[in-house]
């Protein structure tokens, strides 16, 4: 890696106006990683702007983050001389910052996904990283940059999150290290645990309880989904954002190997939030429907009713492990 992030460090340092962009529907590595970096890089007398290619709303759970209120709407970042992109693994990704894309005169791209499409100038990618947030731990170190506790906290989030709380497969012994590394640097983890998944409102645990209602075993296929409606925020007063961590609780089932959560998004078709156990490969069938993410955490947006989508996952989850089974035999 020592490469790419001497590549990486010499032209941050020429460049004094800087844009930073993390992918639509940001998620705790995202909002960490970009934050971090945004801290980082300000501190050394850089103009950056922060954002992301659709509408900025932060849920709750990532409110508290420090810098959040720096983030800005995407028009105001449409052009300069380097994009920095982060937990990005294609322009798609991007959303609305994708048309903006030759404004730039160089991308560096930071990554950890593997289906990356390594469509930066300079591409900074480690698939065997937990969380982005690891990979710009790591930059920031050999760049000296000043790692303060805020820094640090905004990095142990963002991995905390993409390793399900350290629970996942992507969690390795250079996870564990980098991480007690940040606590050294002042990270509180009770504080960030509190702040994320101790943080519900009333209204999020009515939604919580529909959805939870709602779940359904799909035994042939070792499938366990439920699903929120247009209308289920209004009626319990929830924010789409506050949905994010459900699915973790569908993915206790000892019964199942692939849990899932439809979303109906008004205007944006219907969401799909997918987690695996074992050897069923939810990125690769995210993928099929122009979605993306890791082996055992994917998502993808549909166009198709739930009971359609129900069908489809359930039909390559089988596919799936009969192709598994045969190359086994």
């Amino acid at each position: 890696m020592n490469k790419p992030f001497a590549e990486a460090a010499l032209l941050i340092n020429a460049t004094e106006s800087i844009v930073l962009a993390a992918h639509v529907q940001p998620d705790g590595d995202a909002f960490g990683s970009l934050l971090a970096m945004a801290t980082c890089l300000k501190q050394t007398g850089k103009n950056v702007c922060s954002t992301w290619g659709e509408e900025i709303r932060i849920p709750p759970q990532y409110q508290w983050m420090p810098g959040i209120d720096t983030v800005v709407d995407c028009r105001q970042c449409t052009e300069g001389d380097l994009l920095i992109t982060l937990d990005c693994a294609n322009e798609r990704r991007l959303g609305m910052m994708e048309s903006s894309l030759p404004g730039f005169k160089s991308i560096i791209n930071i990554d950890h996904h593997v289906d990356n499409s390594n469509f930066g100038t300079i591409n900074i990618l480690d698939f065997y990283a937990s969380a982005t947030a690891e990979i710009v731990y790591q930059l920031l170190r050999f760049m000296n940059a000043d790692i303060d506790s805020d820094v640090a906290t905004l990095l142990y989030a963002g991995i905390v999150t993409d390793t399900g709380r350290f629970q996942y497969q992507n969690t390795t012994a250079q996870t564990l290290r980098i991480a007690t590394e940040l606590v050294e640097f002042g990270v509180i983890p009770n504080n960030i645990f509190h702040k994320i998944y101790e943080n519900l409102s009333f209204s999020t645990l009515k939604l919580l309880a529909r959805v939870l209602d709602r779940a359904k075993y799909i035994a042939e296929s070792k499938l366990i989904y439920s699903y929120t409606l247009n209308g289920d925020l209004k009626e319990t007063g929830a924010d789409m954002g506050d949905t994010e961590n459900f699915i973790d609780y569908l993915r206790m089932a000892k019964e199942s190997n692939v849990a899932a959560i439809f979303k109906e998004v008004p205007g944006a078709g219907l969401r799909v939030s997918l987690r695996s156990k074992g050897s069923i490969d939810v990125g690769a069938i995210a993928r099929e429907k122009s979605g993306g993410g890791h082996r055992n955490a994917a998502g993808a947006t549909l166009n198709i009713p739930i009971a359609d989508a129900v069908e489809w996952l359930s039909t390559r989850i089988i596919a799936q492990t009969s192709a598994s089974i045969s190359i086994n035999e």
